[in-house]
C-alpha cells in the first residue's frame, strides 16, 4: 500500500500553494500539536487505527480510489474521522460531508511495513518492521518537499508531525489493498507525517495538501469539506 499512499487523507484543498497563501505565526487553527493526546491516543496510535482503517475496506469500496469524494464515509466511526490516501500523481478533488464535532487525521506521507508483504517492505518483527517502516520512508519520501493548508492557512513545521506507530495488528477482506486471501491477519508498523484536526465549524472548509517528490511526482489532493449539524447529518 505505500506505493498508494500519496498524500492524502486530507481535508483538502488548494490545488497548491498559491501566492495568496498565508503562513501562519505560530500553529495553524485547528491542528493539535504532534506532541499530545488527542482522544486519549498519542499521534503514532492514530496513525495505526487509520492503517487498520485503509486495510479494512476492500477496493471497490476504499475512499482511496474515489476521485470525487462519495466515499468519504465508508468505514468512518466515531467523533475521529480519516482522510484517504491517493492512488496516482496530479490532482485529486474530493467534496465531503461530515458531521459537526468530528475531527479528522490527516495523512500527508507515509511508508508501511508488515509481516504478509514480500521485501523490500517485509519484517518478521516489531524491531524489523519499524526499521523497514522508518528507512522506507527516509528513501520513499526523503527528498519531498510537503505543504498542508487549512483554509489557507499553511500548517507550521509540518516534518515535525512525523510519528511511528507501535506494532499493530489487521485483517484484510476480500479485494484488498495487498493482494492477498480474504481473512489474512498481518502486523505492521508504519512511518509518516499525519496532522489531527480539530472539529471544524458548521459551514465549508478546505485542507489542501500538496507533494512533489521523485519517487511520484507532483500529488495535490483536494477536499472540499461541508460541516453539517450532526442532528441534520
Amino acid at each position: 500500500m505505500k506505493r498508494l499512499v500519496l498524500a492524502t487523507v486530507g481535508a483538502a484543498l488548494l490545488v497548491a500553494l498559491g501566492p495568496g497563501t498565508q503562513v501562519a505565526t505560530a500553529t495553524t487553527p485547528g491542528a493539535v500539536p504532534p506532541q499530545a493526546y488527542p482522544h486519549g491516543l498519542s499521534y503514532g496510535q492514530w496513525q495505526a487505527r487509520w492503517n487498520q482503517w485503509a486495510y479494512s475496506l476492500p477496493i471497490p469500496d476504499n475512499p482511496g480510489f474515489d476521485e470525487t469524494g462519495a466515499k468519504c464515509a465508508n468505514g468512518q466511526t466515531g467523533h475521529v474521522w480519516f482522510t484517504s490516501f491517493v492512488s496516482h500523481d496530479g490532482t485529486t478533488t474530493r467534496a465531503c460531508s461530515i458531521p459537526s464535532g468530528t475531527a479528522l487525521f490527516v495523512l500527508v506521507a507515509a511508508l508501511e511495513c508488515s509481516n504478509v508483504e514480500p521485501p523490500p517492505f517485509f519484517g518478521n518483527n516489531a524491531a524489523e518492521l519499524r526499521e523497514c517502516a522508518t528507512n522506507g520512508y527516509d528513501d520513499f519520501w526523503g527528498d519531498a518537499v510537503l505543504s498542508m493548508t487549512v483554509d489557507g492557512i499553511a500548517v507550521s513545521n509540518l516534518l515535525s508531525y512525523r510519528s511511528v506507530t507501535p506494532l499493530f495488528s489487521f485483517a484484510l477482506p476480500g479485494d484488498n489493498l495487498l493482494g492477498l486471501p480474504a481473512g489474512t491477519v498481518g502486523s505492521g508498523v508504519s512511518d509518516g507525517v499525519y496532522v489531527f484536526l480539530s472539529p471544524m465549524n458548521v459551514g465549508s472548509h478546505t485542507v489542501a495538501i500538496h507533494i512533489g517528490s521523485t519517487a511520484f511526482g507532483t500529488v495535490d489532493e483536494i477536499y472540499q469539506l461541508t460541516v453539517v449539524p450532526r442532528g441534520r447529518y
